[in-house]
């Protein structure tokens, strides 16, 4: 099978911003464009640290 053949269905689902994000002002980083998905970058922290460690 050749790669131009293959086929992938992606799902995604965003939940809803909490209150905590909502008062911090945080932008979604998941848009829909048709039907396609679009991934922004999330916005760096001050201490160029990764947020999730």
């Amino acid at each position: 099978m050749k790669m131009s053949d293959t086929k992938v269905k992606v799902a995604v689902r965003v939940r809803p911003m909490n209150r905590r994000e909502t008062e911090l002002h945080t932008k979604c980083v998941v848009d829909m464009e048709d039907n396609q998905t679009v991934l922004h970058p999330p916005p760096s922290n001050n201490k160029g640290e990764n947020s999730r460690t």
